[in-house]
């Protein structure tokens, strides 16, 4: 299971290790990379990514020389986190778990940034969802519009929009893979609807972020428009050689 794509191994070791500290399989010994990699007959890079991932997430913690304790009471998922691939761009989704408050189709005209990378024109439709994070104690951390192709949303099962990552359902319904994303953080204030759904002031500082989806082919397949509230957003990146070799 090495070579290129170890990243995606490690993302799906990383799933299933989650879903079994959940059930309290882990709760007297977490395995160790010898055992792991024995079981699942995968790298020691791919064995560690997916540990770190755990580990980022607040869900296990690595004593060197001790092994690796599970946290029986791991905090819960902030704003904070890494990139590094684009399965921890999938794999945050899992955790923030975000609710749905619309999806359908909107004139294209009232949204011209994204209706331009979707060449769509002034009369045309695109798909939109609205979300908005789940409430913390003092309220969400962001509220987001997340744009498809209007033929594209329309395919989705509508009961099934927000129970997954929405690149997983568009990548599953419509037989593509996301290939690359950009990302674009910028500085900016709260407008009358976004801070309707941040329970902030107007005016109230954020961060935006616009996040695009494409395929091998360099169309768009999603993209998103994310108004964090700036006191409840940071992010690590991550930068790795290309064409590292197995260890």
């Amino acid at each position: 299971m090495a070579g290129r794509g170890t990243t995606s191994v490690g993302f799906k070791l990383a799933t299933i290790l989650r879903e079994r500290v959940a059930a309290g399989r882990y709760k007297k010994q977490f395995p160790t990379e010898n055992e792991l990699i024995a079981e699942f007959g995968m790298s020691r890079y791919a064995v560690r990514s997916a540990m770190q991932r755990l580990e980022t997430d607040g869900q296990i913690h690595r004593h060197p020389g001790r092994g690796t304790k599970v946290l029986e009471h791991a905090p819960a998922p902030d704003s904070s986190w890494a990139i590094r691939t684009v399965e921890d761009l999938i794999d945050r989704n899992l955790f923030e778990r975000p609710t749905v408050l619309s999806a359908g189709v909107v004139a294209a005209r009232d949204y011209p940034r994204s209706a331009k990378l979707f060449g769509v024109g002034a009369r045309g439709k695109l798909f939109l969802i609205e979300r908005v994070s789940r409430t913390g104690k003092d309220g969400p951390a962001f509220f987001s519009l997340n744009f498809l192709a209007a033929e594209v949303g329309k395919a989705l099962p509508p009961n099934r929009i927000g129970r997954e990552p929405l690149i997983v359902q568009i990548e599953r319904h419509r037989k593509i893979r996301a290939h690359r994303v950009r990302q674009e953080l910028s500085g900016g204030t709260a407008s009358a609807r976004v801070a309707d759904h941040l329970k902030v002031a107007i005016g109230h500082p954020t961060v935006v972020v616009h996040r695009t989806y494409f395929g091998w082919d360099g169309d768009v397949i999603a993209t998103g428009e994310l108004h964090y509230r700036w006191e409840k957003f940071s992010q690590t990146i991550d930068l790795f050689r290309g064409n590292l070799a197995e260890r």
